[in-house]
């Protein structure tokens, strides 16, 4: 099952920000303001006793009003586009294994821009291993590799995707990054929690000849650091891989 597992990859991955809204003043109102406005209205009127009545009418100016500007600060999680391109165990995202070829890498492309490489439609013994099919393709982001063939378990007489595998990584981090199984199972989770994910999963500890790995099923495997709880997911295979 795992005896011709080709680890092919390359580089890609992105963000996005936050941001903020503001309030507004209002004029400020005030009366006209001579000093201070005052009005003096003296009447008379004739009383037996000759006293004249006085009345003083004062009016002040109001002083100005304001008003406070509030500002709201908003934020956003910056979320890679890679992670759309969930690892499934019959599909990658959204593209089922047996979907046209042109197709698929059209979709990845939309997602994370053009391929790191590509080894256009060749001979099936090729440097992926010993593929089905007469002809066979892989086409590369970063640690992302996807094949494409004309036959396969999944379909025959026509170019389509049948693999994909994602590490182990060329640099210090996993490119695109992002991507993850459906029960969130990474390159680089542990082992523990790739089994707590799987309780299913079969962890192989390794040999002479082959490295260790797990299998889930055949559709579903991938290399490993080591065995132990500790040690961490190297890689993940979906779909039948070429041989050697």
């Amino acid at each position: 099952m795992m005896a011709g597992v080709v680890m092919v990859g390359l580089v890609a991955a992105s963000g996005v920000l936050g941001a903020c809204g503001g309030g507004s003043s209002e004029g400020d109102a005030t009366l006209p303001a001579p000093s201070l406005l005052t009005t003096t209205l003296v009447s008379t009127t004739a009383i037996p006793t000759t006293a004249v009545a006085t009345t003083a009418l004062t009016t002040t100016t109001v002083g100005p009003t304001t008003s406070t500007t509030v500002e709201a600060t908003t934020t956003s999680t910056t979320v890679a586009p890679a992670a759309q391109l969930v690892l499934g165990q019959d599909r990658l995202g959204t593209a089922l294994f047996g979907a046209d070829a042109d197709g698929v890498i059209a979709y990845v492309t939309a997602i994370l821009g053009p391929p790191t490489a590509d080894s256009g439609w060749a001979d099936p013994n090729s440097a992926f291993g010993v593929c089905p099919g007469s002809e066979v393709r892989g086409v590369t982001w970063g640690d992302l590799l996807l094949l494409f063939s004309d036959e396969s378990s999944v379909a025959a007489g026509r170019r389509h995707f049948f693999s994909y595998s994602l590490g182990p990584a060329f640099g210090a981090v996993i490119t695109p990054e992002g991507m993850a199984t459906p029960e969130g199972v990474a390159v680089g989770s542990s082992v523990a929690d790739l089994q707590r994910a799987y309780p299913g999963v079969y962890v192989y500890p390794g040999d002479d000849v082959f490295g260790p790995y797990f299998a889930l099923n055949d559709n579903f495997t991938g290399f490993l650091t080591g065995a132990g709880d500790a040690d961490t997911v190297a890689s993940i295979i979906g779909g039948i891989n070429c041989g050697e």
